[in-house]
């Protein structure tokens, strides 16, 4: 006897089940065979699946029996004909049932209560789950201090923490669906969520800000401090991290036919004189001008990037011209860039509230967190080609954010 199962796959919703369609492969291929099943309405929900199931037993002896449900012999008209009916009262009930659900779920969102599934954090009342609910607040910590998801999902399973399908492993992708979701941003649908907020209304602002803003430098993948984040002096592109056939580890121009490949740096110098000028420059840091509204900048940044698409649908569809499309383009530009900067000064403040002692004791830090605070710091830094007689210190370049 072989066993097919298809577990927690709806037989009603236009889903591919892959045990189903095994079972019609054996069937095809078998010279005799009886399906055993528990009602009829588990093996088929849609009228084409039966007729595809009954063009089978058209040309091969095989019987249908069910252990709920009376009997139907598949084999003989009258049979076919209490099928056909069973699988339209079926499909029927699927449907009203499904009508009836998602109205529940609409009359939830209109009184602002969780509604649809789980809500990893939350209980179904709308509380905060005791445990889980500092796993969210942790991960928004972190987003808001800087760290890119892929970093933060991986310091996750580093620590043994459950996903929430209970997998070992948890991915950017749920950490930007957590972030993204609207139970932490307290929306039910167009509503405003009656649950107990986890966030406040002005991170909720800087995390949907922060999903429109350009990339920054350190959430780009690197092991190293400035991978990815210093540039070249000469040909201004970023530079990389790489081992000289001596097994120097250094810093040099990417392979790419826009780079001079004129510039390397010994890695551990280099990280050492950023470290230093840093923990120099951080005690300086004590008056800051007032922040930018979140939601300000939010507003600003959703209009500019709806506005430099409109601009790049019209220029594709032939309606404006290449140089009403580059004038327009340049100044949604910087109204983002200007934009970004001041959403970069909120993470800034945050990272320095975090880290009340950086970056005097950065290298007790993870790698991740230290480029976290050099960008917090720095807004760029270069290195400039080797000379004779230069040492690392005049040869780097940095520019401090305002």
């Amino acid at each position: 006897m072989i066993e097919f199962v298809d577990e927690a796959v709806s037989a009603y919703h236009h889903r591919t089940r892959p045990q189903y369609q095994r079972l019609l492969d054996h069937v095809e291929h078998a010279p005799a065979a009886t399906i055993i099943i528990w009602h009829m309405d588990r093996l088929y929900r849609q009228p084409r699946e039966l007729e595809e199931l009954l063009d089978l037993l058209d040309a091969r002896p095989v019987r249908v029996e069910s252990v709920q449900g009376g009997l139907f012999d598949l084999n003989r008209h009258e049979g076919r004909l209490f099928a056909r009916q069973l699988v339209a009262f079926a499909n029927y009930e699927s449907a009203h049932k499904g009508a009836r659900v998602a109205r529940a779920h609409q009359q939830r969102a209109h009184r602002g209560l969780l509604h649809g599934g789980t809500h990893y954090g939350y209980h179904q009342n709308g509380s905060l789950h005791p445990d889980q609910s500092k796993i969210l607040r942790r991960i928004i910590d972190h987003y808001l201090t800087g760290l890119a998801p892929t970093v933060i999902a991986r310091e996750l399973t580093a620590t043994g923490i459950p996903a929430p399908a209970d997998g070992p492993k948890w991915n950017a992708t749920t950490i930007t669906a957590i972030l993204t979701s609207r139970r932490v941003h307290l929306r039910a649908g167009e509503h405003h969520g009656t649950w107990e907020p986890i966030i406040t209304e002005e991170e909720s602002a800087l995390i949907r800000a922060l999903q429109i803003a350009p990339r920054r430098d350190p959430a780009r993948s690197s092991t190293t401090l400035l991978g990815g984040m210093a540039y070249c002096s000469t040909c201004d592109n970023r530079l990389v991290s790489g081992v000289t056939h001596r097994g120097q580890r250094i810093y040099r121009c990417r392979t790419h036919p826009t780079s001079c490949g004129q510039v390397t740096a010994d890695m551990t110098q280099t990280d050492q004189a950023i470290i230093t000028h840093l923990t120099a420059l951080h005690p300086l840091r004590t008056e800051r001008p007032p922040l930018r509204p979140p939601a300000s900048i939010l507003t600003t940044l959703t209009a500019a990037t709806s506005a430099l698409h409109e601009t790049a649908r019209q220029y594709g569809a032939a309606t404006i011209t290449r140089e009403t499309f580059l004038t327009h383009r340049l100044r949604l530009i910087s109204i983002i860039e200007a934009s970004d900067i001041e959403l970069h000064r909120h993470l800034q403040h945050r990272i320095l509230q975090h880290y009340p002692d950086a970056p005097a004791t950065m290298t007790s830090l993870s790698i991740s967190r230290q480029r976290t605070i050099i960008n917090a710091l720095a807004s760029k830094i270069t290195i400039d080609p080797r000379r004779p007689g230069n040492d690392i210190k005049s040869r780097l370049q940095i520019h401090t954010r305002t």
